[in-house]
């Protein structure tokens, strides 16, 4: 699941989210000032964060050592790992984003709606939320 925080987060100024597993309990939350999120599990230990500059996100694990990137170019985001090797990607269309693995395959999706994203995984089942 810190995986999913880190990935789907969103660097937005002075915000902060929620995230909850497919059962309702937290998972862990974000908070983001300027171009910089933190990222924190459900006992609110720092785990990780992120830093956006132009359509390039760097994420850093806890020790603050570079731990993968992700680039924006229109409506698609490729994820990139520490080494720099393609990981996946994700493809937005108006409130949902499909997600798929570094091979090109379908791995779930999202649905946004108000201030809250419900996730999916590649069978459909509900995953997980994240609110604003």
């Amino acid at each position: 699941m810190k995986a999913l925080i880190l990935i789907l987060a969103l660097a937005l100024p002075a915000l902060a989210d929620s995230f909850y597993g497919a059962n309702g309990s937290n998972i862990g939350r974000t908070e983001t000032s300027g171009n910089t999120t933190r990222y924190y599990d459900k006992s609110g230990s720092f785990i990780g964060s992120s830093q956006k500059s132009g359509n390039t996100t760097r994420y850093y694990d806890k020790s603050g050592s570079f731990a993968g990137s992700s680039q924006q170019s229109g409506n698609t985001t490729r994820y990139y790992n520490k080494s720099g090797s393609f990981a996946g990607s994700s493809q937005q269309s108006g409130n949902s984003t499909r997600y798929y693995n570094q091979s090109g395959s379908y791995s779930g999706s999202a649905q946004k709606s108000g201030d809250t994203t419900r996730y999916y995984n590649k069978s459909g089942s509900y995953a997980g939320s994240k609110r604003r």
